[in-house]
């Protein structure tokens, strides 16, 4: 229960009594300053006069046709009957109102032209027929005499009495003066009421109409906050479903107020999520189909990593025990020492073989990189290529360098692969092996003085071994050059961008 009052339809009922409240106590004291200012300024007397004029100027213009007609019957009909006869509650000095009837009563006399009564709507204080005499408002005897001899029109405001009158002449459509009319009526003397008194009265009047503006302002209150409440109730149930995963919740409220804009932008956010939801749903299905499709890629990149690594590792072993044992077979006979040192080493070859082929059943890593790192397993395989070969064949790496065990094979195997090609294809006395690295790049190099030949001929073919290295090195985020020409040697680069971390060599 106490939720409930202090939710927002309660506190916009108590804030619409209140503000009502306020309104009506402001608007009164504005209207007693606003009071008391006239008052101060002698706007009562000036109204009042004024309107006196006004309404003695029309009864004279509406008798001048029945006092040239007749008879006096006819006079106290269009008298009588101009105007509703009014009375008027005043002020006075004491604060109470005159006994006497005629005192705050409007009143209306006709007087011809010798200064006899033909109508009044008081015919006892002006009896028709006599001569005018006013009882309450001596200066309306002289207002009238001017009126009757001087054809003017007169007022005098009586701040004593609390009365303003007026004398007007009437005249016929051929200008002749036929009498004239008398107008007199009581009125509130601004300058004689207080700040206090004007206030005492509205606030009396604010008391008596607290029992009805209370309920009219919890009435009002209740049923305008019940709407806005409800509005935002909906907003707010469609804000919980959307939450909850229910995207097709949407709010109807077709106003143009603010809650109607906020309804607007709800449904268009709903909408563009649903759109949303929709296109990753679709998305993820896409991605779970790509993913198969990159297991079966994965598996047949593997076939051909195997491929390369028999290609590059045990393949060259095998050639070069081919190599010796052929070597061996043709000094057998006559020079049987060196067909020995053949066999020694093609039993040598054999054994690397055999161990580059264990390493390749464990994750086909090459041997010695685990433990010894690149520059000291490299630094063994061109000593054994040197022997084995007689090619002279150099190394330079001026630093042990922190890769990845991915990337470390990826540089042996092209060196591997690049040193095989020079035994087989370069016919070369001579090759340069660099390992150089700065703080952002690795790069090996390889060259030899040997014949050389066209790249652009050599990569149309499908060179397994150069297209094998290219594709070692994308798979790291590198690049692989190839400098050649007829006669002119090879040169080949290895380079990938990377963040290593140097260590002494010493």
């Amino acid at each position: 229960m106490l939720k409930s009052l202090l939710g927002l339809r309660w506190k916009l009922v108590v804030s619409y009594v209140v503000v009502t409240l306020a309104t009506v106590l402001v608007l009164e004291g504005l209207v007693i300053l606003g009071a008391h200012w006239l008052g101060a300024r002698g706007f009562g007397a000036w109204w009042a006069s004024r309107s006196a004029r006004e309404v003695a100027n029309n009864l004279a213009n509406d008798l001048a046709d029945p006092m040239v007609e007749g008879p006096e019957a006819r006079v106290a009909e269009v008298l009588t009957s101009a105007k509703r006869l009014e009375f008027r509650f005043v002020t006075t000095d004491d604060g109470e109102l005159p006994s006497d009837l005629a005192w705050w009563q409007e009143t209306r006399v006709v007087v011809g032209r010798e200064g006899r009564v033909v109508a009044s709507n008081q015919p006892d204080s002006y009896p028709i027929g006599a001569l005018f005499v006013e009882p309450l408002l001596p200066e309306g005897e002289q207002l009238m005499g001017a009126a009757l001899h001087g054809g003017s029109t007169a007022s005098h405001f009586a701040t004593e009495r609390g009365l303003v009158a007026a004398a007007v002449p009437i005249f016929g459509d051929d200008g002749r003066q036929l009498g004239a009319v008398y107008y007199r009526r009581p009125v509130t003397d601004f300058q004689n009421l207080s700040l206090a008194g004007l206030g005492k009265s509205l606030l009396t009047t604010t008391v008596l109409l607290l029992p009805v503006m209370i309920p009219l302002g919890l009435i009002f209150g209740f049923i305008t906050a019940t709407g806005f409440t409800r509005r935002l109730r909906r907003l707010s149930e469609a804000s919980g479903a959307l939450a909850e995963g229910d995207l097709s919740r949407r709010v109807k409220d077709r106003s143009s107020d603010e809650i109607g804009q906020l309804g607007r932008q709800f449904n268009a956010m709903a909408v563009q999520i649903e759109i949303d939801t929709i296109m990753l749903r679709d998305l993820a299905d896409r991605n779970a189909r790509l993913a198969e499709q990159a297991q079966r890629a994965a598996a047949l990149e593997e076939r051909h990593r195997l491929a390369r690594d028999l290609h590059d590792g045990v393949k060259q072993y095998l050639f070069g025990v081919n190599l010796a044992t052929s070597a061996a077979l043709n000094l057998l006979d006559h020079e049987p020492q060196a067909a020995r040192a053949k066999l020694l080493e093609a039993g040598e070859l054999s054994r690397q073989a055999q161990a580059e082929m264990q390493v390749l059943l464990n994750e086909l890593r090459p041997a010695g990189l685990d433990e010894r790192g690149l520059v000291a397993a490299l630094s063994d395989f061109v000593t054994a290529f040197a022997s084995r070969e007689g090619i002279e064949a150099d190394l330079c790496a001026d630093a042990e360098l922190e890769l990845p065990l991915a990337h470390q094979q990826a540089f042996f195997r092209v060196a591997q692969e690049a040193l095989a090609n020079v035994a087989r294809h370069a016919e070369a006395s001579r090759v340069e092996i660099r390992l150089d690295s700065d703080a952002e790049s690795v790069m090996l190099e390889v060259a030899d003085d040997g014949r050389g030949f066209d790249p652009t001929v050599m990569f149309a073919r499908t060179s397994m071994g150069l297209q094998g290295m290219r594709e070692r090195l994308a798979g790291i985020g590198g690049t692989f050059e190839v400098e050649s020409a007829p006669g002119e040697g090879t040169r080949i680069t290895a380079r990938m961008v990377v963040q290593i971390e140097e260590t002494s060599n010493g």
